[in-house]
């Protein structure tokens, strides 16, 4: 940089923005970087072959500023500079989709903050020319079709011209072709389908589309998990779906049961994330009416499901929370019988779902837990892993890990409020698997770890409370003493020793 101030040349200044980039002044200062980037431009007048390099360069430092700082004049330079690159990218140049792109964006960013119509019109324009650059195998041609398709909506939003949301919707469907499943941006387009086809379903009302709003709805909440930013909002897409299909079953002959059509009466079309709640609520205790009346195991499992929807969109401190927590516990209860009687024992996908949704929603209270320290949220994540191993029973695969994952949840409560049946519990449920797993195993290993754990704060605990050396040595005897009848012989393998060897060990680490 030194250098470049007595002999301005190009190369010297490239090489300064490269280093305060990869030192990482960029992300930190943007300023400075700006200021490399105005001058490298300045050095590259009209005419020179990488003047369009330079010109992209700030042109995606400033819509950088403009994210962070929201200034309009950034958003302005940006486009003014986007507009001069495409200017130097003409048909057939390499670079010209990227121009496109970054010009279209950033078009309609400044539509979206000033709401001048031209702004969104000159976006779609410039999303068809990147689309036609695009042909079938490019590898941005769900990119471009996805944005595409988002400019329209934006268009029909304004508009409600409803070929804006045909095209939409069809656009959308050819990205989602493109994008199958573990595929990163996979959950965007199920997330932007759903939303234009639960539109269209409510201007037009075809069945079809419901059916599509609902099974999207479901992909768009698997995709993803509790704590995600967009969980809710997948949740609210299917809600609305649900609710839709609640209302035409209720209007159908022959279902003019009182409770039901009541029920549906009382249930608001969701516009709100409570809304949303409060219907999955309602739709799981229409599914165990209808389950304690036909005894499909199905409508149990949908109703298990549903709530444990309604449960994440409220947290333990809303108002609603413990009735919601009390019906899922009946649910729950009513299902494990079904397991211990060895009738409808298989673990279907829907119910399969809900006790994913269960243990994934009982880790995100738990990390909820940990950065806030509300006890509520380790008590409801407490909760929430009962009625995992209620669902998933010794035998099942993952059963050992869920006897972990309570157990971690109590030993941290154990450490927040000196509850020691926490501690005791935690040490039982270790206990348990570490009899059903085998020495090698990885889930053998973890238990075993946590044992060692336990059993120091536990002979810690008895030590703090002794008043004298001499007793602190007979406590340690005894604790020695105690090891094997900790250690309760399985009838069917006998004592296990590796076990044994452990909590010996521990022990001997307090002999004084």
């Amino acid at each position: 940089m030194i250098r470049f101030k007595k002999q301005p040349a190009t190369h010297d200044l490239d090489e300064a923005i490269e280093l305060h980039i990869l030192s990482g002044g960029a992300v930190a200062d943007l300023e400075e970087g700006i200021t490399l980037r105005r001058a490298a431009l300045e050095l590259c007048p009209p005419g020179q072959r990488d003047r369009a390099i330079y010109l992209y360069d700030l042109a995606d430092l400033l819509w950088e500023r403009f994210k962070k700082q929201t200034t309009i004049h950034d958003l302005d330079e940006a486009i003014e500079m986007h507009r001069a690159a495409l200017e130097l990218h003409p048909s057939g140049h390499p670079d010209r989709f990227s121009s496109l792109h970054w010009l279209s964006h950033c078009l309609l960013a400044r539509y979206c903050e000033q709401g001048v119509v031209a702004d969104l019109e000159e976006a779609i324009t410039l999303g068809r020319a990147a689309l036609e650059l695009c042909v079938p195998g490019h590898r941005d041609r769900g990119v471009s079709l996805f944005d595409l398709a988002y400019f329209l909506w934006k268009r029909f939003e304004k508009q409600t011209t409803i070929h804006d949301l045909d095209e939409a919707i069809e656009l959308h469907r050819a990205a989602l072709e493109l994008r199958p499943s573990g595929y990163p941006d996979r959950l965007l387009s199920v997330r932007e389908l759903g939303f234009c086809l639960s539109n269209r379903y409510d201007i037009q009302g075809v069945f079809a589309d419901l059916e599509d709003v609902v099974m999207l709805g479901r992909t768009g909440v698997e995709l993803h998990p509790p704590g995600h930013s967009h969980r809710a909002t997948c949740l609210y897409t299917l809600s609305h779906g649900l609710w839709a299909t609640f209302q035409r079953q209720a209007l159908m002959p022959g279902s003019g049961r009182a409770r039901f059509v009541r029920r549906v009466a009382l249930t608001r079309r969701p516009t709100t994330h409570a809304h949303a709640a409060s219907l999955f609520h309602a739709l799981s205790l229409h599914l165990w009416d209808k389950f304690r009346k036909q005894s499909a195991i199905a409508d149990l499992d949908e109703a298990i499901c549903l709530a444990t929807y309604a449960l994440e969109l409220r947290l333990p401190k809303h108002r609603e929370y413990a009735t919601t927590v009390g019906k899922l516990a009946v649910l729950v209860r009513e299902r494990a019988r079904r397991f211990i009687q060895g009738t409808n024992s298989n673990e279907s996908v829907m119910l399969g779902r809900a006790v994913d949704n269960l243990c994934a929603h009982g880790n995100h209270l738990r990390g909820r837990f940990q950065t806030r320290h509300t006890i509520a949220d380790l008590d409801g994540a407490i909760t929430l892993h009962r009625y995992v191993l209620q669902l998933r029973p010794a035998g099942h695969a993952s059963h050992l890990s869920h006897l972990h994952d309570l157990a971690v949840c109590l030993i941290e409560r154990f450490h927040d409020t000196a509850i020691v049946d926490d501690l005791k519990e935690a040490n039982s449920l270790e206990q348990t698997a570490l009899e059903l797993s085998a020495p090698g195993d990885p889930s053998y290993e973890a238990s075993k770890g946590s044992l060692a754990t336990y059993l120091q704060i536990k002979v810690s605990l008895q030590v703090s409370q002794v008043s004298s050396i001499g007793s602190v040595v007979q406590y340690m005897r005894l604790a020695k003493l105690s090891a094997m009848s900790f250690l309760k012989p399985s009838k069917s393998r006998g004592v296990d020793y590796h076990k044994y060897k452990l909590l010996w060990s521990v022990l001997s680490c307090y002999s004084l």
